[in-house]
Order: C-alpha cells, then structure tokens, then sequence
C-alpha cells in the first residue's frame, strides 16, 4: 500500500498559471510514484476570490486550493498566524493535516512554519524543503529567523537545494537536521541538442528567468551592447517581472532592439527547443540557489554563462559546462561571453555532466526520509 503525502506549497503550477514552479510538479510527479499526493496550495485571497471564485478555475483532482487572508507587503512577521487561521477557516485544508502522515511544506516561510505548528498538534512526520530566497532573505529579519529556527527544531528533517543553502541554514539554526535534496531534471524531454554549437557568425544567446534587478537583467544587457562591435550577437529574454518595462526601456537607450529579444513567459515544455538552438544560456544573477533552468541547459549540452552564486559553482564547472562572470558588471558579462566564445565544448560531455542529477533520484531521497 502507497504511503499519503500531503505536499504544501504555495509554489505550483496554477489552472491560471500554468508555467509557475514547474520543478515543483515534477518533484510531485515523481514522487507519485511511490505514495499517494494530496497537494495543498495556499493562495493569496484577492486571487482566489477573481480566479477561483470569479473564473470558476478548479485544480487537479488532488489539489486542493484554499484562500491565504493575509495583507499584502505588511507585517509578514505575521505571515505564519494568517496561514494558521486560513487553514482554520478553510476547513478542508485542517482535515487534510488532521489526517497525515507524512507532510512536506515546500518553501520554508510560511509554510514551514505553520506545518511546524499544526506538526506539534496532530503529530505526523514533517519535512521542510527551503528552496532559496526563503532563507537567504527572510532568515535575516529578527522574528522570521526566531520563527524558522523554532520550525527547523520541530520538523523531522530540513532540507536545501543545495550545500550553500545548508551552510547558510546552519549557520542561523544549528541544531536543523539537514539534509541535501537537488532538484532533477527531465533528461527525455531536455535531450541532447542535435544542432552544433557556434554554427553561424552570429552568436546566439538566452536568458530564462524574472525580469527583475537581481537576475542581473540590467548588466546582460549592458554587457552585450558593449561587444555589439566586436561580435554578432543576439540575445533572446525569456520570462516576465516586474521591471520588464524599464529594461525594454534600457534596450532602446543602448540601441540594441536589433539584437535583444523580450519574448515573454514561454511554456516550460516549450524550453527544449529554445536551449537547443542557442550557443549558450547566460544567468548573471545576484543570488540563487540552483536553478533549474541551468540544470535543464546542461541537460540538452549547451553551456551555461553564470555567476559564482549559491549552488551554482556545485554543478557548474568552467572546465567542463560553463564560464562565470567574475564580476557582475557589463564589463564582467563581456569578458565572460568572450571566453565563452574560445573554448571547445562538447554536448555529450556537458550533458553527462550532470547525469546524477535527475527527478527519480530526488523522489527517492525524499521517501527515503520519511521512512527513517
């Protein structure tokens, strides 16, 4: 007989918003199968009220989708009562704790340390999955740290992305029991790239991730006009945020519509192709943990160009799959791509690179630790 899981995030795919946290529901997917998952998924109440209320979406069969009634941008210190109170209000959701077994709250704050509370209450086995930000930002504010430290302390086992990640939870919670879980990657559909790298006189680059400062969006393309009389180039911007308009505005004052593209949120089984026929992905990011789509590049053989932040340099080696940008300035994404362009890769030997890393194997470890 299947064991339950209860999986509780609020990063998951979405009826409206189907490319959100897909490396979420491919950890769920693999986990199914192996138990049973039950997904419950906060959120946020205006949302709820316009998409489920209004548009009458509904979830998969076993999500279960409740309003989060918090207030937005104010007082997230009291983030952890208001997800308590809306799993009260809600009903079903504390049914759904009353009855686990095995829980996994996936994103540390608020999640985590509201399972923690309703943990020490209807006594099932706990694992806290901190994904990135959720420590690296919110550990260092004085009540969100004391309230994730006390969680880390109830749950059964903490788990990060990546060894820089449990280095940065160890050094504020000591006493976690952590364990490291990488996130997979589909190999069968990010398969090898058919198509050679470098194969035109224009080089052609990606970038897959939020427009937003702290991808470093403003530097990439600050540093790709300033090779656009040395090199062809062109650079494709998948993704949306917040500061899409301003960096379309930064496009235009360099002159550069010519060569960069903002393509938008693209589906995530639309990725393949796009990692397949660029010479490299370029992630230039201020702070990450490991993200999957540098996973999902090396999957298919194209290089990575990235900084040496987080998780990254753990699967990213300038020998064999990638190049940093030592600083992150427009001059440090030049001498990167510069490098980039003089050396020798090979796809199958990129790809192979990262073999280990893959969604049965994450699954895997996660059973493995809700049976000890």
């Amino acid at each position: 007989m299947k064991r339950e899981i209860l999986f509780f995030t609020n990063l998951h795919p979405l009826p409206w918003q189907s490319t959100r946290a897909t490396y979420n529901r491919e950890e769920t997917r693999h986990l199914a199968e192996h138990a049973n998952i039950t997904l419950l998924i906060p959120v946020p109440w205006f949302t709820w009220i316009k998409e489920v209320l209004i548009n009458g979406h509904r979830g998969e069969p076993n999500m279960c989708l409740f309003p989060f009634f918090y207030i937005p941008k104010v007082l997230s210190f009291l983030h952890p009562f208001f997800m308590l109170l809306s799993v009260a209000l809600s009903i079903k959701p504390l049914y759904l704790f009353f009855r686990a077994k095995n829980v996994i709250a996936s994103w540390a704050y608020a999640e985590g340390v509201c399972a923690a509370v309703l943990k020490r209450i209807f006594r099932f086995k706990l694992i806290i999955e901190c994904l990135g930000s959720d420590v690296n930002v919110l550990i260092n504010k004085p009540i969100h740290k004391t309230q994730m430290r006390w969680a880390f302390g109830i749950s059964d086992t903490v788990t990060t992305k990546s060894y820089a990640l449990a280095k940065e939870v160890n050094k504020h919670a000591p006493l976690a029991k952590l364990e490291v879980v990488y996130n997979g990657v589909d190999f069968d559909t990010f398969s090898l790239r058919s198509i050679p790298l470098f194969r035109g006189h224009s080089l052609n680059l990606l970038f897959i991730g939020s427009i937003i400062p702290t991808k470093g969006v403003f530097e990439l393309v600050e540093g790709i006009a300033a090779l656009k009389d040395k090199h062809s180039i062109s650079l494709s911007i998948i993704g949306s945020g917040h500061s899409t308009a301003l960096l379309r505005d930064k496009i235009m004052q360099l002159d550069m519509q010519a060569s960069i593209s903002l393509t938008g949120a693209v589906p995530h089984n639309e990725l393949p192709q796009h990692l397949q026929n660029v010479d490299a992905l370029l992630l230039p990011s201020y702070r990450e943990g490991v993200p999957n789509v540098i996973m999902e590049s090396l999957a298919t053989g194209t290089p990575v160009v990235a900084t040496r932040v987080g998780g990254i340099p753990e699967v990213v080696s300038s020998t064999l799959n990638g190049v940093f940008i030592e600083e992150l300035s427009a001059e440090g994404v030049a001498t990167a791509i510069d490098t980039l362009i003089k050396k020798d890769w090979q796809p199958a030997q990129i790809r192979q690179s990262i073999q280990k890393y893959t969604w049965e194997n994450t699954a895997l470890q996660l059973i493995d630790l809700l049976d000890k």
